[in-house]
């Protein structure tokens, strides 16, 4: 941990990073997702209306697939269907035939051009499956892999780190939710962007916040429920831009086991909305206070944060459900804003590049 105000004296200088603008163009471009896609989207899975799939198979890589955690939690929750992660080795490595006949099949890559990822799309199909891309290039490998695309209308993100993109992904499960089983309302998707909005207006905290954690050399990150896909987010954006060894985990299994791992100079970020969830965050960052561990809570109630080192309100007013999406963007932000305070290029990570190609 650092002395904030000297931490902020010695920040970089220069242009505003791109993947700073990219973030601020999140709800112009959840706009436009919702406002494209939705009808389309609402007459390929009519079918699923009327007979639900017995099962539900998403596929998807690093960033992708923390949106296809999101997923799941939300189609498992409101449309009551399985959801099973497609294990990607088993479509290319080791391919064997799918009992995935009349299941509804989900990939997602932003660029569309994961081949692990198209393949399993494409087996899938084969096998009977309705199949769904979600990507934002139409003339993508996966999008022609598909039954139907879902486009994220994102325009093209020149930051290496998945921001706005992500986002989209985010709200596009949303509405693949509402369009199974008809929750979240519509009136909530649509509130979508303005929830986003209010997250962006909560930078200048963040970046008030993020000097403390200059010289953090690892952090866990924790929630549950929903927003376990978001830590899991944030830890990849801290690892990515920030070269700081984290981990995105449940805060129930932190308590199994990873709780001893914590030292003095171990932060936790800490993600604690209002619903089911909040009261075990809030005794969990009792718990940590109480130990003497430091604690970066963020959340849409006030109380928890008076048991956090650092905190950053975020007045969304949503249920919990769709929370993830506004703490996503708090989560790049303070990724971004940490990166610069390091004397980084958020921009570039080494070593990666935008497209990631496996099999």
């Amino acid at each position: 941990m650092s002395n904030a105000p000297e931490a902020r004296a010695r920040r970089p200088s220069g242009r505003r990073p791109v993947m700073l603008r990219e973030i601020h163009e999140e709800p112009e471009r959840v706009v436009t997702l919702i406002d494209r896609e939705s009808a389309g989207l609402q007459k390929a899975l009519q079918r699923f209306r009327e007979i639900p799939p017995p099962l539900i198979l998403v596929a998807g890589r690093g960033t992708s697939d923390n949106a296809a955690t999101y997923g799941r939690y939300l189609f498992e929750h409101f449309a009551g269907i399985p959801v099973s992660g497609a294990a990607l080795s088993l479509f290319t490595l080791y391919p064997a035939p799918m009992h995935l006949k009349d299941a509804l099949a989900i990939g997602i890559s932003q660029s569309g051009e994961s081949p692990d990822v198209a393949a399993a799309l494409q087996a899938a199909r084969r096998a009977g499956a309705f199949t769904l891309a979600v990507t934002n290039s139409a003339r993508s490998s996966l999008a022609k892999a598909a039954d139907h695309t879902v486009l994220l209308h994102a325009r093209k993100e020149r930051a290496v780190a998945a921001t706005k993109t992500y986002v989209a992904e985010l709200a596009a499960m949303a509405m693949i939710s509402r369009a199974l089983d008809g929750e979240p309302r519509q009136s909530e998707i649509e509130r979508l962007p303005g929830l986003i909005q209010a997250a962006i207006e909560c930078e200048t905290k963040i970046e008030e916040v993020a000097p403390y954690y200059r010289y953090a050399p690892r952090c866990l990150c924790l929630a549950r429920g929903f927003n376990y896909a978001t830590v899991r987010e944030i830890a990849l954006k801290l690892m990515e831009t920030c070269y700081l060894g984290s981990a995105g985990m449940s805060a129930a299994d932190f308590l199994h086991g990873p709780i001893a791992f914590v030292e003095e100079d171990t932060p936790v970020l800490s993600l604690a909305a209002m619903g089911p969830t909040y009261e075990f965050m809030l005794d969990l960052t009792k718990r940590l206070e109480g130990q003497g561990v430091d604690v970066l809570t963020f959340s849409n109630h006030k109380e928890v944060l008076k048991h956090s080192a650092l905190g950053v309100h975020c007045p969304v007013r949503a249920r919990e459900a769709l929370t993830p999406i506004p703490f996503a963007t708090l989560g790049q932000l303070f990724a971004c804003h940490l990166a610069l305070i390091r004397g980084l290029n958020p921009d570039a990570p080494r070593r990666l590049k935008k497209v990631t190609r496996t099999l």
